[in-house]
């Protein structure tokens, strides 16, 4: 009986020390404890990391790159002494949180990564150490990736990098970026040049929907072999990517500005202008099968010495057809040569469809291979252009505005105006700018001929 006192006096006192708020109390902490745990599973908190003068880290291969999660940020700061350093993303970001490597420019001015004895820090699961400056994909994919505002230069092949052992020189093709296995990666407002490429993917499905942004691309090339072909400013292979505000410059050696073996390639909205050698080179390769491009919207100037005298090349160079359509439409077109080959077609199973677009300059339009057809173009009197494919109109002048500073754009009674069709694949909304970027383009109804809209004035 003693016993059952003592623990009825001590269930006595427990009882009295409950309230009637304790249950809803550890209720409350239960499903808080709950919460937590849901949110830590399912929801990774986005983290900033600092690089530069007076910030965490002071060399980018001090941040945890293997270990970024979606919406992390890494800073790189403006200094006045380049990064030599080389760097691998291999994480992946998600469509609403992507991870982001961004300069963060001082008065204008981008910070620059330099190859030049760039110090590798990371160790790669498919050994390219030569071939890149920045690699993104490395036995994981890198999905959902922007690099934004930063210079890369100096990965070309009479330079060195280090790795842990000793130096080794850069491949001939080394690339500024090099995306080797990623879907959705983006390159915005960065100046890329000095490099083998300055950009370069490789083919889908490992490369899908990478979009090229807002750059400033030129210079890159063979640094050793000026007669070199094989080097460009981008080389792209992936599927659907996207090219656009762009700012091309002359080549480093005799490749092309634009060298294409992709699948539903989008170049629209750049100032693509010099070389040695093609301004695009849209060709294939033999998995895609059919394999169509959208040119748009762009400026593309012939140089003055080169090497081949052909502008626009489509279809094929190594035995093989891309088999499908060139969509040419909206472009102003500029040859310099006395006798420029503006198109020239490679099989016979390849099309061009070619709306609205200038031709200027002297020469011959097409080689006559393949089926070339369309409307409402125009073209300048002294080019050889095929009057029974009835293709436009040709004249003497396209009337431009005589401003440097407007080139290109229809003056007040130019034969440009008002006299394209609406009818293209796709719409066109902007027009480009000399050194990168874009502007709205106007409508007012019936779309003008050529890159640029006549200002609102002239109509």
């Amino acid at each position: 009986m003693k016993h059952q006192k003592k623990c009825g006096k001590k269930m006595a006192i427990t009882a009295r020390r409950m309230t009637p708020y304790q249950p809803i109390r550890a209720i409350a902490i239960f499903f808080a404890f709950l919460l937590f745990a849901f949110l830590q599973t399912h929801f990774v908190f986005a983290v900033d990391y600092e690089v530069g003068p007076n910030k965490t880290y002071k060399a980018i291969s001090q941040v945890p790159l293997d270990s970024l999660e979606p919406g992390d940020v890494v800073k790189i700061y403006y200094r006045k002494k380049a990064y030599h350093e080389k760097f691998i993303i291999r994480r992946s970001g998600t469509k609403d949180k992507p991870i982001i490597i961004k300069g963060i420019p001082l008065k204008g001015k981008q910070p620059v990564i330099d190859g030049s004895l760039a110090c590798q820090g990371q160790d790669e699961h498919w050994p390219q150490s030569g071939r890149w400056l920045i690699k993104v994909g490395d036995g994981n994919a890198a999905d959902y990736v922007q690099i934004k505002n930063l210079e890369l230069c100096n990965a070309n092949n009479s330079q060195q990098y280090r790795k842990k052992e000793s130096n080794a020189n850069y491949e001939d093709n080394a690339a500024g970026i090099f995306i080797r296995l990623g879907r959705n990666v983006l390159i915005a407002n960065c100046v890329i040049h000095s490099c083998g490429n300055g950009i370069q993917t490789t083919y889908g499905p490992d490369v899908s929907y990478a979009k090229i942004s807002g750059c400033l691309i030129y210079d890159n090339g063979n640094h050793t072999n000026l007669d070199s072909s094989q080097e460009h400013n981008v080389y792209l292979c992936g599927t659907h990517t996207t090219v656009q505000f762009c700012r091309f410059g002359v080549p480093h050696s005799d490749g092309n500005n634009i060298k294409d073996r992709g699948l539903d390639t989008i170049i629209r909205y750049n100032w693509i202008e010099g070389g040695k050698n093609r301004q695009l080179d849209l060709v294939d390769h033999k998995e895609y099968g059919r394999a169509d491009a959208y040119v748009y919207g762009n400026v593309i100037i012939q140089g003055r010495e080169v090497n081949n005298d052909n502008m626009i090349h489509w279809g094929g160079d190594s035995g093989n057809s891309r088999s499908g359509t060139l969509y040419l439409f909206n472009n102003t077109i500029v040859g310099k040569l006395k006798k420029t080959r503006f198109i020239v077609v490679r099989y016979p199973d390849c099309n061009v469809e070619m709306k609205n677009n200038v031709f200027i300059g002297t020469g011959r339009l097409w080689n006559g291979k393949g089926s070339l057809y369309g409307s409402n173009n125009w073209f300048s009197y002294k080019i050889d252009v095929p009057p029974i494919l009835n293709l436009g109109k040709q004249g003497n002048q396209p009337g431009f505005l005589p401003s440097s500073n407007l080139q290109y754009i229809p003056a007040l009674g130019s034969p440009l105006i008002n006299r394209g069709t609406n009818k293209v694949p796709k719409r066109v909304e902007y027009m480009p700018k000399p050194f990168a970027g874009g502007t709205r383009r106007p409508k007012d109804g019936r779309i003008d001929i050529g890159a640029f809209e006549a200002i609102y004035s002239h109509k």
